[in-house]
């Protein structure tokens, strides 16, 4: 196997999810003598959750808000700042989910990208990234849906049988201890992480169902945890009286793991929740393909429609959460991750560099 020497590989993160997953790969890719880069919008639970881990980073741009001349900016801001850090750093190729600042940079001084992703609905930015990339690694669960953005002929597009989220959750080990440092006691509430309502793909919302969702819950005896994704959502999360706000640095996993369910308006902490065995419930607009596949194969994730539909569906959790959660082991042994097939490329890709 070609032996690589110390050439750089860049990673960008612009949500805490892909924070958690590019800190990952930068932590496998060191194992294998690369140097790598990790570059961050300051925003969201992105640079906590770097800090958590102690991995190094770059903070490159802010969010944009919620309006199209915000972002148009912020993404022209952001490209002057990655710049800089590219000339610096002077990577060899790119891991990134759709970022069209980081592929635009990466375009512009020729380092090839390696797209990762798995929100078909996420039409702008998977538009102005996935045309770029030279390989384009997704799940087999989603790739039908994820191919009409790819440039035939110009990105080799790889599959596997499984998640992005299982690079990080399949060496997770849980410690209860860290739910109990923060005055919790395992299973005894339920996560909650308000809807996502500034970006792109997602209209704006005049008030928050997940946030109704965690007053109802304490009629029931159970603690809410409410993740705050905007400040907007902070201020009224702080109004719920005996909800339990989480504003620092925290391992999510554990928090996850230890709880009787996970509630989202979005996608990642459901999937991450049913792939640990924990009920995870997105309220989500539309399914997911990925999570279609993965409640097929007896994972605990379900999408709800209404207020009414989420709070029958923990009712019955809370009755009887022995019936809801999963051992999950046997089925996510079964599953693959992206990293062989990544790590793969990253060798190829540097050593045609090293050629040219």
């Amino acid at each position: 196997m070609y032996i690589v020497g110390k050439a750089t590989v860049w990673l960008d993160a612009s949500t805490a999810k892909r924070a958690l997953l590019a800190a990952t790969f930068s932590k496998l890719l060191r194992e294998r003598g690369y140097d790598t880069v990790i570059t961050a919008r300051s925003y969201d639970y992105i640079i906590k959750v770097l800090e958590l881990l102690g991995e190094p980073y770059v903070v490159t741009g802010v969010y944009g808000g919620e309006t199209l001349r915000g972002k148009l900016l912020a993404d022209i801001g952001r490209i002057l700042d990655l710049n800089v850090v590219i000339e610096d750093f002077k990577p060899k190729v790119l891991i990134s989910y759709p970022s069209p600042p980081a592929v635009r940079v990466a375009f512009g001084y020729r380092i090839p990208y390696i797209a990762l992703g798995d929100t078909p609905h996420g039409e702008a930015m998977n538009r102005l990234s996935y045309p770029l990339a030279k390989v384009a690694v997704f799940s087999e669960f989603i790739v039908n849906e994820m191919e009409k953005f790819i440039l035939k002929g110009f990105t080799i597009i790889e599959t596997f049988r499984g998640v992005d989220e299982l690079t990080y959750i399949k060496p997770y080990t849980p410690s209860p201890e860290n739910v109990k440092s923060l005055g919790l006691n395992p299973y005894s509430y339920v996560v909650l992480r308000p809807e996502e309502f500034k970006a792109h793909y997602y209209k704006p919302i005049e008030y928050s169902m997940v946030l109704k969702i965690a007053e109802t819950l304490l009629t029931l005896g159970i603690r809410p945890v409410i993740i705050p994704r905007y400040r907007e959502h902070a201020v009224k999360a702080k109004s719920i009286e005996g909800a339990y706000i989480l504003e620092k640095p925290f391992v999510g996993l554990d928090l996850e793991y230890y709880s009787l369910a996970v509630v989202t308006g979005g996608i990642s902490m459901a999937r991450e929740a049913a792939l640990l065995g924990v009920p995870g419930i997105s309220l989500f607009t539309e399914v997911i393909s990925i999570d279609r596949a993965l409640a097929s194969l007896g994972l605990p994730i379900y999408y709800v429609r209404s207020y009414d539909e989420a709070v029958y569906l923990l009712r019955e959790i809370v009755r009887d959460p022995d019936k809801f959660r999963v051992k999950t082991k046997g089925i996510i042994d079964k599953l693959e991750t992206p990293w062989p097939i990544v790590s793969k490329w990253v060798d190829r890709l540097v050593e045609e560099s090293s050629i040219e």
